[in-house]
């Protein structure tokens, strides 16, 4: 298996929609040397009833851990079974049917990460925002885990303490590890922007209070070195 496309999911607004859109966006791409691994958060089965309707298209997995987005992902990600990681939020998308194969041919054997280009969406039509991610140390330039890309052997896993930062707390790991990432050059994933995003549900106050214990771990590490 080349690559394991991991989708976490949990009851959030209009889930329905927002994971049909997600799988067949995964369905339909012209590589086809994957799997697609679900990770259900939820507390109860009705997303995994709901997912009958693609059969064994699916690997389902409920996750048996603490709740919250962190440690979702990384039980996805334990779960993969293929030579790649690709995450693909619950939320967003491919952005058309050559997304994979765009990953996998520039995916050298020197690669270790990879992130991608990607555009935003309230609709599902109308796209806007494009980013274009580079690296940098002091905040999070290269985007949403959605973007990422790494070697299935790469053993880090998102701090189950951040909500926030996760991301940039991952990538920054990365980086340390196995330097910057490999940049693809062509727009690849839609991130849906909706209410129900994690930018509109934390408090200010829990926002600071995760960048200083990620600033409090740098200092640390830095201590250290």
């Amino acid at each position: 298996m080349r690559v394991s496309v991991v989708v976490t999911v949990y009851k959030m607004k209009n889930w329905q929609e927002l994971t049909k859109r997600n799988i067949e966006s995964i369905l339909i791409q012209s590589f086809r040397d994957f799997e697609i691994v679900v990770s259900d958060d939820s507390d109860d089965n009705e997303i995994r009833e709901w997912l009958n309707q693609y059969g064994d298209k699916i690997k389902y997995y409920k996750n048996p851990g603490e709740k919250g987005m962190p440690n979702n992902t990384n039980h996805g990600m334990d779960m993969a079974k293929g030579e790649l990681t690709k995450i693909l939020y619950q939320d967003d998308y491919f952005y058309d049917e050559r997304s994979l194969w765009d990953i996998v041919r520039h995916f050298t054997a020197w690669t270790q990460w990879m992130i991608t280009p990607c555009v935003h969406t309230e609709n599902g039509i109308d796209f806007f925002n494009e980013h274009r991610p580079y690296y940098s140390e002091s905040e999070n330039t290269l985007g949403s885990p959605s973007l990422l890309t790494l070697r299935s052997e790469i053993k880090e896993r998102f701090d189950p303490r951040f909500s926030w930062v996760l991301d940039l707390d991952f990538y920054k790991r990365l980086f340390r590890k196995y330097g910057k990432p490999k940049y693809l050059d062509k727009v690849n994933v839609v991130m849906g922007f909706h209410q129900g995003q994690m930018t509109y549900l934390l408090s200010d106050e829990r926002k600071q209070e995760e960048f200083n214990l990620m600033k409090n771990r740098i200092r640390s590490r830095r201590k250290y070195d």
